[in-house]
């Protein structure tokens, strides 16, 4: 009966903790003609992300415009990509065949709490077509504010 009764409550403990997992999700980033779809994606740490259908396409991720900690990336051209992310934050990423049609995009990993300072340093730092990110970043920005 002892032992029943352990069993019983170690039943009982692991499904009372049960709610506060949180289980890793896995997207996909389509590279279609000349964008991202979706071109802004909201993740958690720990999440996978996959870009997928990148025959023509690379994903590289913008040099001072992910969270500092994190990983940088570059698929190669032609090469689909997984990465996983850990570091909350915002992350910008470009397909450089096609960045000069605006094929660029955003994960924000978390609460978009650096959106702001992202904004500040994308409009004194970004040039040419990398610019066209900031559109992106504002729609990330209006959203946050909105919440």
């Amino acid at each position: 009966m002892k032992m029943f009764k352990g069993l019983f409550c170690s039943v009982v403990v692991a499904a009372l903790m049960l709610p506060s997992i949180s289980w890793a999700e896995e997207f996909q980033i389509n590279a279609e003609a000349r964008i991202f779809n979706p071109d802004i994606l909201y993740a958690k740490p720990g999440d996978t992300i996959s870009f997928v259908n990148m025959a023509s396409h690379d994903s590289v991720s913008v040099a001072g415009f992910i969270p500092e900690g994190a990983q940088p990336w570059e698929s190669g051209i032609g090469n689909n990509l997984s990465i996983k992310v850990e570091v909350e934050g915002t992350y910008l990423y470009v397909c450089v065949p096609h960045l000069g049609f605006g094929m660029v995009g955003i994960i924000v990993v978390g609460e978009a709490k650096d959106i702001d300072d992202v904004m500040t340093r994308a409009q004194a730092k970004l040039e040419g077509p990398y610019r066209r990110l900031i559109g992106k970043i504002l729609k990330v920005q209006q959203a946050a504010k909105a919440q």
